[in-house]
């Protein structure tokens, strides 16, 4: 059984729109750790018709959000599993400080723990300015960007050659709703971890290879 911070556990959160799913691929990638998007799972679950997933898109047709309980069934369903003992790279989970509460208990009754909480922000312009050039696949959901990860065909997903199209919600004010609930929510994050000791601050406003590179330092220690 693993002892207590065996491994390598690694959470990113941060206002949206500012490359969390980018630095956790590369993470990912250089640490040889399954990435586990919690958005994507939960997608799967709805997908396969699983008790979970039936939970979150009963709590979708309704307009709410899915439960804690609910989530975090969903997110430790995928932490027991065997590829993820030696460690993982998580984004999109905990959002708020009571789910990173829930998530501390049911590591620690697995003798794990998360070991770095990466915090990456940036200036809303910067963000705002970002999230304006997000495209999506309008068939399988694949995102794509029009500066940082565009298509290798122009307008066709390169995964399953869907539409790549601008989302009807990204909109301006849509944008400064998503970081007005982020302030709210999940920027009280920051000071939960940083009394765990386990906070890094990075700074996003830079290149994807910039930040990436920011955080192989402050992993690695140097």
């Amino acid at each position: 059984m693993n002892e207590p911070g065996d491994g390598r556990n690694i959470i990113l959160f941060g206002p949206p729109g500012v490359g969390k799913g980018a630095q956790a691929t590369i993470l990912s990638h250089r640490y040889h750790l399954p990435h586990l998007s919690t958005g994507d799972v939960i997608r799967e679950e709805i997908t396969h018709g699983t008790p979970l997933g039936l939970r979150v898109r009963e709590a979708v047709n309704r307009g709410d959000f899915a439960d804690d309980e609910t989530v975090l069934g969903i997110v430790m369903s995928r932490i027991d599993l065997a590829p993820y003992q030696a460690g993982f790279v998580m984004d999109g989970f905990p959002r708020t400080v009571p789910q990173a509460g829930l998530l501390d208990e049911l590591l620690r009754e697995r003798r794990r723990r998360v070991n770095h909480a990466l915090f990456i922000t940036a200036p809303d312009e910067t963000i705002l300015a970002r999230l304006a050039g997000r495209r999506i696949c309008s068939k399988c959901g694949e995102t794509y960007h029009k500066e940082f990860k565009r298509p290798k065909i122009h307008g066709i997903c390169d995964l399953c050659f869907g539409k790549v199209v601008h989302r009807a919600d990204d909109t301006p004010e849509a944008h400064r709703d998503r970081l007005r609930t982020y302030s709210a929510k999940t920027l009280p994050l920051v000071e939960y971890y940083r009394g765990t000791g386990i906070l890094v601050e990075i700074d996003g406003s830079s290149t994807v290879d910039g930040v990436a590179e920011e955080i192989r330092r402050a992993i690695n220690g140097d």
